[in-house]
């Protein structure tokens, strides 16, 4: 059985998602960027990650009025969470 978060507005702000956005094309586009992610997540974490950025793009850019966080509950499994507060504090670090 998989368990799940339920995240009200507050909750997703403190996530800190926007950095993931953020940096998400810097990492991507450059070798050094991508070299680090590869030694910090494996393969299938970073295609976890390019899913979960998916959707905080939209979220940041394309809903919600500008403020790039849903109003309503939103879900997510505990090991999405986990690797959401991981992937922030990865590219939060990087230079």
């Amino acid at each position: 059985m998989k368990m799940a978060i339920i995240f009200e507005h507050d909750d997703l702000i403190k996530l800190q998602t926007p950095i993931i956005v953020e940096m998400w094309d810097r990492v991507m586009n450059t070798g050094s960027g991508k070299r680090k992610l590869n030694n910090e997540f494996t393969p299938e974490e970073i295609n976890r990650i390019r899913q979960l950025y998916k959707v905080f793009y939209i979220w940041h850019f394309k809903k919600f009025g500008g403020t790039g966080i849903p109003k309503e509950c939103h879900s997510m499994t505990i090991a999405d969470y986990q690797l959401t507060e991981r992937t922030v504090h990865f590219f939060a670090t990087i230079n």
